[in-house]
């Protein structure tokens, strides 16, 4: 038999213990800019691949181009909210790792942290050349 009380316990300290985490990491002003900047590069993703969704005048896009073979991936429009959604598992995952390391290890965080933004510059390409080639 599951024990609720028990288990409402056991949410309540977590979520301390996670805002606890969050917050300590925040206190750092090299990780609210770097949170700043992940947020940034990923709402710019969003917002482009919203923009494409809504330009899109068929279902069907092109999802991929290769220099070598041409178009190699057409898929529906809503397919390109996967970029963006993407970025934004990236930076949960670096931002849960970095809450592990982040006391230990400050260099690490900043490198895991660089990383993530990095990886978004790298999404917010692809989204970008999705745009070159089916609107421009």
């Amino acid at each position: 038999m599951v024990d609720i009380s028990k288990f409402l316990t056991y949410v309540y300290e977590g979520r301390e213990k996670l805002w606890a985490a969050v917050s300590h990491l925040f206190d750092s002003s090299g990780i609210r800019i770097y949170a700043a900047a992940l947020v940034g590069l990923n709402l710019l993703d969003w917002l482009a691949a919203y923009r494409m969704n809504a330009q899109a005048s068929q279902d069907l896009v092109v999802l991929h181009y290769n220099i070598d073979f041409g178009v190699n991936l057409i898929g529906a429009a809503g397919q390109i909210y996967m970029i963006p959604l993407l970025g934004s598992a990236l930076i949960i995952i670096n931002f849960i790792l970095v809450s592990f390391v982040f006391k230990k290890n400050r260099f690490l965080a900043h490198v895991l942290l660089g990383g993530g933004i990095f990886a978004n510059l790298i999404l917010l390409l692809g989204t970008a050349s999705i745009a070159l080639i089916n609107f421009y």
